[in-house]
């Protein structure tokens, strides 16, 4: 395991600094980069009344693809389990009943 580096990562006009793993750096960098681009589009496009509102339709707009996964994989799960039952329940119908085999 490798030792932690120090960055300085500027985002919405603040330094944050922090300690992590060197491989790590590029996905900081990058993710700090695109919320200042997601920052500025806002800035731009909307109405906003300070850096707050900004940086908290960022975090809505960043956040929302990771919990529409979620409810996603919930749907999908909740469906998946419904499935099963019926499948259960044909399976134990079929087991209750007497076959006769044709030779």
């Amino acid at each position: 395991m490798s030792e932690k580096l120090r960055i300085s990562l500027k985002i919405a006009d603040r330094v944050y600094p922090l300690k992590i793993f060197p491989e790590q750096e590029e996905a900081y960098r990058k993710a700090a980069q695109r919320i200042n681009e997601q920052i500025r589009f806002f800035e731009q496009n909307f109405p906003v009344k300070d850096r707050q509102d900004s940086l908290a339709m960022c975090a809505i707009s960043l956040a929302m693809p990771l919990s529409h996964e979620g409810l996603t994989e919930e749907y999908q799960t909740e469906e998946n389990i419904e499935k099963l039952k019926n499948i259960y329940q044909t399976l134990t119908e079929l087991s209750n009943k007497d076959y006769c085999l044709q030779e």
